[in-house]
């Protein structure tokens, strides 16, 4: 694979002027949760997840700060990919601080779902009926084949949800990297598998969100056929867990920049980062923070970590170009940066 390099410094450059030109990602700092931030041209705000509860408020003043950053004052849409308290545990804390237009989940036990809830949420967990609270009548479910309601060039697709993918194009071709794909795990029964799955796409770019989407689910994505299409920009899936990150999965999307949201001691696995290493596609693999239980081998180039301090804080922002014809990764609001042509 190419070299995985350090990047020049960078000059400090106004976030909503840069977001005039094209799309804006933030990678929020959640210390192992989970909290993604898209902002179109026309300042519309998606986030994806929000983090985990308690800690003070940590997770929400540290989106809000972003969300700041990027130059809005409210969320238009808030999507929880799944019901595990890292992903939307900070749902409650937000509400009391910025304005939420939509919610966007997979469902809720109450809407006659059946079957696609083995974690939660409980009607009697407290963060379910927070969640509730908030988005009191706004929330509206995502199937697989759904499309986020952007005012925008900007299109989201739902390519998975409740563990159901898009349907097969007609006259697809088979995907010749399946005859070589590992064996299935065992069926996971966890709400990991139920993961959202949204692409975002901005003319010549492609971003790849897929929640806590686990080993099974991802092959049904592109085995027997790709239903994803070559990818850009990728959220690393499931903090790094090795359990995702499927082997077939990834060569067959063939990222050129992988964003890690791990924790010091959450994610991050060793086997997942030599999967990484060893994609002849990824041009740069970014951590929020160095795994503190794997060896240095097992991390990526340390230049590319957003962070130094176990506390964290510090987000990794991308500005993709107008048509979309590239896009520039930089660390925390005005760190080192270094800019990559899309597919």
């Amino acid at each position: 694979m190419a070299a995985w390099l350090g990047m020049a410094p960078s000059t400090p450059r106004s976030a909503a002027a840069e977001g005039e030109a094209g799309l804006q990602i933030y990678f929020v700092d959640v210390l192992g949760g989970a909290a993604t931030l898209v902002v179109t041209p026309e300042r519309e705000s998606v986030l994806i997840d929000s983090g985990w509860p308690g800690q003070g408020g940590r997770d929400p003043e540290r989106i809000v700060r972003a969300l700041k950053d990027a130059g809005c004052e409210r969320i238009d849409h808030l999507v929880v990919t799944h019901w595990h308290m890292d992903h939307f545990g900070g749902v409650a804390g937000l509400a009391e601080r910025v304005e939420i237009g939509r919610f966007w989940d997979r469902g809720l036990p109450e809407d006659g779902i059946g079957g696609v809830y083995p974690d939660g949420p409980k009607p009697d967990d407290p963060l379910g009926i927070a969640y509730r609270k908030a988005a009191n009548g706004r929330r509206s479910i995502l199937k697989a084949g759904d499309k986020l309601p952007l005012r925008s060039d900007v299109s989201a697709v739902v390519l998975a949800a409740s563990g159901e993918t898009i349907p097969t194009p007609a006259g697809a071709r088979p995907n010749a990297l399946c005859d070589s794909a590992p064996a299935d795990h065992e069926p996971d029964g966890s709400d990991n598998a139920q993961s959202i799955v949204l692409k975002f796409r901005l003319d010549d770019f492609d971003f790849l969100d897929c929640g806590d989407l686990t080993w099974n689910v991802e092959k049904k994505l592109v085995c027997p056929v790709d239903l994803v299409g070559a990818i850009d920009l990728f959220q690393v899936t499931h903090h790094g867990q090795d359990i995702s990150n499927h082997p077939t999965f990834l060569a067959t999307i063939a990222p050129t920049v992988a964003v890690m949201d791990n924790g010091p001691r959450k994610g991050g696995s060793a086997e997942t980062v030599r999967r990484f290493k060893a994609l002849p596609s990824v041009r740069a693999f970014y951590q929020l923070h160095r795994n503190a239980e794997t060896a240095d081998a097992d991390n990526g180039d340390p230049a590319l970590f957003a962070n130094a301090d176990p506390a964290g804080g510090r987000y990794i922002r991308v500005a993709v170009a107008a048509g979309g014809k590239s896009f520039t990764v930089r660390l925390g609001a005005d760190g080192p940066e270094r800019t990559f042509p899309s597919k």
